[in-house]
């Protein structure tokens, strides 16, 4: 991939959207759906949608997402749409399983509401695999139908799979299938442990580590200039070589958005996270909920340090900032905060290093620029074993 295209993706990221929910239902039984714990078989009331739509042209969104559960089981999608073009949003997206844009006349209507962009969940390329993820007999050729639709009506069409156990083997040749059909868009997604994902943990997750050698070999399609590749909530210490994959650091705005009822309960009124314990080792936010136990218990955060086998230090002995604690936190500048100064990665060599147990390893957004080459290990030549220590 380019640096155009890496500053296109970053404008991109950055671009302010407004996820809106449709429904609580789906036509698919996806083992890894995250959304697994808040279906209830509901159909949102479109009024209820019209107010979120408002809500986000008041917060100055330009992007409107139209999400699910399966938002077009949604009776009045294409009302939807069109009263999001008149409100002013200059970009409608739709994320979808595809199933029902197997039908080319129900993809005109979209097309001509003036929806612009179709974003498929389409985890496979081959029908076995396919199916035994979405737990549905059928949804393969209704899928790929819907695909060629979407294609056909000259939409923005991206792709999205969840890298999980049945398909991280096949990526590479799931990439090419579909960029032969037309596809030049991709986020690869790494499971997480909630909703269906956890249920199945069994059947869905994987060793990162162990799959190297197959994730890498689909991570060399992003050198393709005319491809498009992004990464969602795949941990960066598994990017080396391909940095440039590593997620929009404030995207991480959006995880936390998701769960930040529970961390405002967590702060104010001692409520435990109902996530906290097994799942850590397997969630991408896992850093920054570590972040947020160590500020309530020290009532302070200290910004990290640069990484200590770079000669000049790179910033060790620079005055560090501080956050302090607050029951309200403000989240935006909080995020901020964690973002400039706590969002810290580190190599699989750092392993070798003899400062592995005191070192941060280096800010994520010096990574995503420079390549976790900047990062060179010390051997572990009479090193002293150090208790990693939260606040320095």
């Amino acid at each position: 991939m380019s640096n155009n295209n890496l500053q296109i993706k970053d404008k991109v990221a950055q671009e302010k959207r407004h996820w809106i929910r449709l429904t609580r239902v789906c036509n698919n039984n996806c083992l890894f759906c995250l959304d697994k714990e808040n279906q209830n078989g509901k159909i949102i009331p479109v009024g209820e949608v019209m107010k979120k739509l408002e809500q986000g042209r008041r917060e100055k969104a330009s992007r409107a997402i139209l999400s699910g559960g399966e938002p077009t089981l949604h009776p009045q999608i294409i009302k939807i749409i069109k009263e999001a073009k008149k409100l002013g949003y200059s970009h409608t997206q739709l994320i979808s399983n595809g199933r029902l844009l197997a039908s080319e006349k129900f993809v005109k209507k979209l097309k001509e509401a003036g929806l612009d962009e179709i974003t498929l969940s389409l985890h496979s390329h081959r029908k076995k695999d396919f199916e035994a993820t979405t737990g549905i007999k059928g949804s393969y050729l209704q899928a790929m139908q819907g695909l060629v639709n979407a294609l056909k009506h000259n939409f923005i069409v991206s792709v999205d799979i969840v890298i999980n156990k049945i398909n991280y083997k096949t990526l590479k040749n799931t990439l090419i299938f579909f960029t032969k059909l037309g596809v030049t868009e991709f986020d690869l997604l790494q499971v997480t442990p909630f909703g269906g994902a956890w249920l199945n943990k069994e059947k869905v997750f994987y060793s990162a580590s162990k799959a190297s050698k197959y994730l890498n070999e689909a991570f060399e399609l992003s050198k393709n200039k005319d491809l498009f590749i992004w990464t969602n909530r795949l941990p960066a210490i598994h990017l080396e070589g391909y940095e440039n994959l590593i997620q929009q650091p404030i995207k991480l705005k959006d995880e936390i958005k998701e769960r930040r009822r529970e961390f405002e309960n967590y702060l104010a009124a001692d409520i435990p996270l109902p996530c906290f314990g097994k799942r850590c080792r397997y969630c991408f936010i896992a850093g920054f909920c570590q972040d947020l136990t160590a500020l309530k218990k020290f009532k302070i955060l200290k910004s990290k340090s640069g990484p200590f086998c770079l000669a000049t230090n790179n910033g060790l002995n620079q005055k560090k900032k501080i956050w302090q604690f607050q029951k309200k936190l403000n989240w935006d500048n909080f995020l901020n905060f964690y973002i400039k100064n706590r969002y810290f990665v580190k190599s699989l060599r750092c392993k070798k290093c003899r400062y592995d147990n005191r070192c941060d390893g280096a800010w994520i957004q010096d990574i995503r620029e420079k390549g976790f080459k900047i990062l060179r290990p010390v051997k572990k030549q009479n090193a002293t074993k150090t208790k990693i220590i939260w606040l320095k």
